[in-house]
């Protein structure tokens, strides 16, 4: 029940904006400023190779700004997009129609899911306050998790702030990062403060080591 009101929620503020300033629009997504959001994807795409055999999915991809973000930045692998929201989904298919079966209306707490990914990455989609609390964070988390086969990579907007704004949703880094270290794995980057108030998490699922004989 508390996911469906959170899912509710999300689905309302997204249409608004949808409605209001266009999906091909960055607002639609809720960004205001492109060189943030792009310092976001920078930092995500760090961790991905340009290897044509990568994969990755990016789940709240809304109308699908980070794959463009990935294609000028030279990547050739494959590339799929999540989202809830199917009006964002479409505008994705108009932007990109060449690629528009890349993009997906998929709920990864609903769906049955069978196709995993190298890499697993979310930015931004934990930043509006939409009524979720520490434990539907975590469970998404372990969601992308089980999709991943190399790294999940996210960002949020950390606790460690000066200030806080209603419509937000802060996310304690440290918590976080516990829950995942107990439940997930013990290979986690955790990056604070590249972007003011922000913070990124990487969770790798690589073979850590192994002792040659």
């Amino acid at each position: 029940m508390k996911y469906e009101l959170i899912k509710k929620a999300a689905l309302i503020k997204y249409n608004e904006t949808v409605e209001k300033y266009g999906g091909d629009n960055i607002q639609a997504v809720h960004w205001d400023d492109i060189q943030k959001q792009y310092i976001r994807f920078y930092l995500i795409k760090e961790h991905i190779p340009n290897d044509s055999e990568v994969s990755i999915l990016d789940i709240g991809c809304g109308n699908g700004e980070f794959f463009k973000y990935l294609n000028f930045n030279g990547f050739r692998g494959k590339y799929t997009g999540y989202d809830i929201n199917d009006k964002l989904i479409k505008s994705a298919k108009n932007i990109y129609p060449k690629y528009k079966n890349n993009f997906k209306v998929i709920d990864i707490f609903d769906d049955d899911l069978v196709e995993n990914f190298d890499y697993v990455c979310v930015s931004g989609l934990f930043n509006n306050n939409l009524g979720q609390d520490e434990a539907w964070t975590k469970e998404f988390i372990r969601k992308m998790y089980d999709l991943a086969n190399r790294k999940v990579i996210f960002n949020a907007i950390s606790t460690y702030t000066t200030f806080r704004e209603n419509n937000m949703y802060y996310m304690d880094p440290f918590v976080i990062s516990d829950y995942i270290i107990k439940n997930l794995s013990q290979d986690l980057m955790l990056s604070h403060g590249q972007l003011p108030y922000n913070f990124q998490i990487v969770i790798n699922k690589d073979k850590l080591w192994e002792t040659i004989t």
